[in-house]
């Protein structure tokens, strides 16, 4: 049977995808070997987020959505690869649905009136850094789609991924970091660690950095979040893409008499 150009394409990609499995993630944008470093990273990054105009944040998404698209076949098959589950075409589409489809600054608004008693303003503004832990399944997508929301918020982003799908979810991390800095952005705008462990989970969910947590994945993780202690956002891999983008803003009110 004669080889077609699809064919060649489809070899190449799953190749690209078998290599970027085998590397390892020291070295790469947002990678830490420890838990605290990242959260440091990911702190300063914050401080230059918060301070970048709608403008600012919404150029660096829009590079994040150009990349989705040129490593969405990657992506998709780096995800297959590493966890065994799903298959390439679905996840393919699924990397263009996060391009596409999650909201950026556009969700984010000022409302003012006055009256009687005086103005009331009320402003969106960022939680800050925002702890958040992925599951094995969609890790990539679910990495990409927090990421742009969050920062969208003024935001910065600590991931403790599952181990069955770190390499996929350090991939993702890293084009994120790539997209912030070729924006005029800062780096460590989303972070993680060589190895994602209950520990460093545990170490994310009590640090005194980490403002918010979002969760998505089974049950237990849910509840983990949930009874932290902290302000939590806990979803199931299917429900994860309508809640995160207007949840993950802090609303501040200002009374003017």
């Amino acid at each position: 049977m004669p080889i077609s150009e699809n064919m060649v394409q489809e070899i190449v990609q799953e190749v690209m995808a078998k290599m970027q499995i085998a590397d390892a993630p020291a070295g790469k944008h947002g990678v830490f070997k420890d838990m605290n470093d990242a959260i440091e990273a990911a702190k300063k990054a914050q401080l230059v987020v918060k301070t970048m105009s709608m403008d600012q944040r919404e150029k660096i998404i829009t590079c994040i959505r150009k990349k989705i698209k040129e490593n969405a076949e990657v992506l998709a098959r780096m995800g297959v690869e590493e966890t065994g589950m799903g298959n390439v075409g679905d996840k393919i589409l699924k990397h263009h649905l996060v391009a596409d489809k999650t909201p950026g600054t556009e969700d984010i608004t000022t409302t003012a009136w006055s009256g009687d008693r005086g103005l009331t303003l009320i402003e969106m503004g960022p939680f800050g850094v925002i702890g958040a832990i992925t599951p094995c399944t969609n890790p990539s997508e679910t990495v990409l789609c927090n990421t742009m929301g969050m920062l969208a918020g003024g935001n910065t982003v600590v991931f403790n991924p599952h181990p069955a799908a770190v390499k996929t979810s350090i991939y993702a991390i890293n084009l994120l970091n790539e997209a912030s800095l070729e924006s005029g952005g800062p780096d460590n705008i989303a972070v993680t660690v060589e190895k994602p462990t209950l520990e460093t989970s545990n170490i994310m969910m009590k640090h005194k950095d980490i403002h918010l947590i979002a969760a998505t994945g089974g049950p237990g993780v849910v509840t983990a979040v949930l009874s932290s202690g902290k302000r939590g956002i806990g979803a199931g891999a299917g429900t994860r893409r309508h809640w995160l983008m207007i949840l993950l803003i802090s609303v501040r009110q200002l009374r003017i008499s």
